[in-house]
């Protein structure tokens, strides 16, 4: 595979290994602020849209991906999030902001209008953050909803033809903690699920460990009192979860189970349930598994086995787990990046101020199981510093760059290298790796990988903040996958 990087028009660096051929456009854009908050592609209005922060203030630009200009674009004062929808009578998604007040939506020409109102759980705003954030939902229209967190409530709004909105209040508590004399309010997970199989889509939640369902009705309306769904799969109830050791819970021989995603791992078009079991050695140290239950149809709706069809069990605590197809074989693999949080890590950290990582991959076969080992494993190095109260995580990603389902495997070294390792049929990845000399941000977890011109080849994003060097604070540079030509 040949790898060209490009600036402009102009290559920068030219790379090989087999016949097969990619291309990399590097676009290096500056800022007016730190590219620090959250990235939003829109791929059919050609646009990437960025957030950014600092103590003080607040930004939101948007970039044009045909001439890679920037714009800064003015926050509504009482926006908390914004995300991309898609609205009646509009031809491409448009930008939506989640406000103390409810939803408005930002038009081309700039003026925002209010779709809905409604209270919710976010009645303070950070006049210093702006983030994006999940409240938009399809439930299967084609049509953009509106799902919003409230205390006792999530307030459901579907869309409907004329661009109006049948508002549905979704009986349901919020998640609450009380730290000493702080209450902590967090929405509750949701899950889109056809729940009862009759085609539409319902939202299943988890109260003290049972699934509910708001169901969707025939006429795309929403009951808003949850049924109670007969899965028997073993899940934590919220005080069992409690990890605050101040009532007289103890670490030592304690399961956490929770659900860690609800998708199609083996490809048949139905969905099944990923639960990750924490099991804890002591207050520092934990095992960690990821347990499949397979989803079936039947006429009364999705049933499930109580036992897993199969599992992945670690000795160590993830830091980063990713579920998604890596090898292009349509079926759900894992990427899970751990570490040892025992008296030798700290040990190390201590005397070399960093720690090892390593980073799994587990291959979902032909008969729907995972192995026992890992099918492939990459090392790495975490940088911590004690003085700074901080640890700066290596970059990784993986990357489809030839639109074939197969991802690379996106490795940083140091603060100017970026190494690619390539597919490979026998291995996952090559044992060699195709080195590319860019800037990488010290914030690594702000790399994002996607397809931001619809071709679909994955792009790389590198954002910058004022935690990086003076001369690459504020830019943003894009490493675009090109069609060979």
């Amino acid at each position: 595979m040949r790898i060209y990087l490009f600036i402009s028009v102009c290559v920068f660096a030219m790379f090989s290994l087999g016949a097969a051929e990619v291309r990399l456009d590097k676009v290096d854009i500056t800022l007016a602020h730190p590219a620090n908050g959250s990235l939003l592609a829109m791929p059919k209005r050609q646009q990437l849209w960025v957030s950014g922060f600092n103590q003080y203030e607040r930004w939101l630009s948007r970039i044009s991906l045909t001439d890679f200009t920037a714009n800064q674009v003015a926050i509504p004062a009482q926006a908390q999030f914004f995300a991309s929808a898609t609205l009646a009578n509009q031809r491409h998604e448009q930008l939506v902001f989640f406000t103390t007040e409810g939803v408005s939506w930002l038009s081309e020409t700039g003026e925002v209008t209010p779709l809905v109102r409604s209270d919710s759980l976010y009645r303070v705003v950070d006049k210093s953050r702006l983030r994006d954030n999940d409240f938009v939902i399809a439930l299967g229209s084609g049509l953009s909803d509106f799902l919003i967190p409230d205390f006792n409530h999530f307030q459901l709004f579907r869309q409907q033809p004329d661009g109006q909105f049948n508002h549905y209040p979704l009986s349901v508590p919020a998640l609450v903690k009380n730290w000493s004399k702080d209450l902590n309010y967090q929405p509750r997970p949701y899950y889109v699920v056809d729940a009862n199989a009759n085609g539409k889509l319902d939202i299943v939640m988890v109260l003290q460990g049972q699934f509910y369902a708001f169901l969707q009705q025939q006429d795309g309306s929403f009951l808003t009192k949850a049924e109670k769904l007969a899965w028997p799969i073993t899940l934590s109830t919220e005080q069992e979860a409690d990890q605050r050791n101040d009532a007289g819970a103890t670490y030592a021989g304690k399961n956490i189970d929770s659900i860690a995603k609800v998708t199609d791992i083996d490809g048949d078009g139905i969905v099944d349930i990923v639960i990750e079991r924490e099991q804890f050695i002591d207050a520092l140290e934990r095992k960690t598994s990821f347990r499949v239950h397979y989803g079936q149809k039947t006429t009364n709706g999705l049933v499930f086995q109580p036992e897993p069809d199969t599992s992945i069990n670690t000795d160590s605590s993830p830091i980063d787990v990713k579920i998604a197809d890596i090898n292009g074989d349509g079926r759900q693999d894992f990427y899970i990046a751990s570490t040892h949080f025992g008296v030798g890590t700290i040990i190390r950290v201590l005397l070399r101020g960093s720690a090892s990582l390593n980073v799994d991959f587990y291959l979902l076969n032909e008969n729907r199981r995972y192995n026992t080992k890992a099918d492939f494993r990459q090392g790495a190095t975490i940088d911590v510093s004690i003085s700074n109260f901080r640890f700066d995580m290596p970059l990784l990603q993986l990357a489809d760059l030839d639109a074939d389902g197969k991802s690379s495997l996106l490795l940083g070294d140091g603060a100017n290298k970026l190494k690619f390792y390539l597919p490979d049929s026998k291995r996952l990845f090559q044992r060699s790796s195709i080195d590319i000399s860019v800037a990488l941000p010290r914030d690594a977890k702000q790399v994002t990988v996607l397809d931001l011109n619809n071709d679909n080849k994955q792009d790389i994003i590198l954002p910058f903040s004022s935690q990086d060097t003076e001369q690459q604070r504020n830019h943003l540079i894009l490493l675009l996958s090109k069609t060979e030509q």
